[in-house]
């Protein structure tokens, strides 16, 4: 697999809630601070948002779509400087999969999903993302298009077997939205590595093959570079040094293996270690757990 499915898989998505909500009038509607993955499209109409954490609020037209990823507080609404709704008088009594009506709804249609990410160093994922990421292109519009009008249209229908499609579609939502941001992406971040050819490409061995003995040299090979240009990019971009992001990529692939219950010697020796030793002094070198404390407890995380 590419590198985002790669992290996608081993964060382990859940679908935790989808359907939306259809607005009329003046409205507003102020939501607390959330876990998880907060992604949703306007399919009609336009309306406001404001992120706690956002330099100003952004404009939604038909067609944008939005993703929450840190889980900040924000209001949405027809004209944020009305006073805002308790998202609970609306939402808590509301069925997984249906749409609430707002103020007689029939101006502003807003769909998508909310998720919910379990496994290790989720924040690989979201953590480097800002408050809101605002997809409005009209080539992200159009990427996006076919995915939300069949979704409307399941949520429309209450066919049978239509909630699984309309989960389904969901997801498929929110893994378009996050590689349209990521071919966007122009700044520091596992996302702008991944968009830049050279660190990209080393990115893209680093998963294809976890168990190789890599090195630097080997690396900035694999990105067309020198190896201290290279090391440099890298560190730039990422964060972390290449041959640290081999060892925290490994530690992720250990903990989802080892929380399904393969044995220890097995995952030290199939992701490059000489012994099970040398691969327990670098899990909990990485994690600050041993390898039976992470299991045990990531086991009670996921089955939550």
């Amino acid at each position: 697999m590419d590198p985002l499915s790669d992290v996608i898989s081993a964060l382990e998505l859940r679908n935790h809630l989808v359907g939306g909500f259809a607005a009329g009038g003046r409205w507003s509607v102020s939501f607390e601070a959330h876990e998880g993955v907060k992604c949703y499209a306007v399919a009609s109409g336009g309306c406001w948002i404001m992120v706690d954490g956002a330099e100003r609020a952004v404009r939604l037209e038909e067609g944008d779509c939005f993703l929450l990823p840190r889980g900040q507080p924000f209001r949405i609404g027809s004209d944020l400087d009305d006073p805002s709704d308790d998202w609970k008088r609306h939402f808590c009594t509301a069925e997984d999969g249906s749409l609430v009506t707002l103020n007689g709804g029939s101006e502003v249609t807003v769909l998508g999903g909310h998720f919910n990410l379990v496994g290790p160093q989720v924040e690989m994922l979201y953590g480097i993302l800002p408050p809101i990421v605002h997809l409005h292109r009209p080539g992200e519009r159009e990427a996006l298009r076919w995915v939300f009008d069949r979704l409307r249209q399941e949520l429309k229908d209450r066919k049978p077997g239509g909630f699984l499609m309309a989960q389904q579609l969901a997801a498929m939502i929110l893994i378009q939205a996050l590689r349209l941001h990521l071919d966007r992406s122009n700044g520091v971040g596992w996302f702008s590595a991944l968009s830049d050819p050279c660190t990209g490409a080393a990115i893209a061995a680093i998963h294809r093959e976890p168990a190789r003995r890599w090195t630097v040299a080997s690396l900035a090979l694999e990105a067309g570079m020198s190896r201290s240009s290279f090391a440099a990019r890298f560190v730039q971009l990422v964060g972390d040094g290449p041959i640290e992001y081999l060892t925290r990529w490994r530690m992720i692939l250990a903990g989802r293996r080892l929380t399904r219950g393969e044995p220890l010697d097995n995952v030290a020796y199939s992701l490059g270690y000489k012994s099970p030793s040398a691969f327990r002094a670098a899990f909990k070198r990485t994690t600050g757990r041993t390898p039976r404390h992470y299991a045990l407890t990531a086991r009670e995380v996921f089955s939550g």
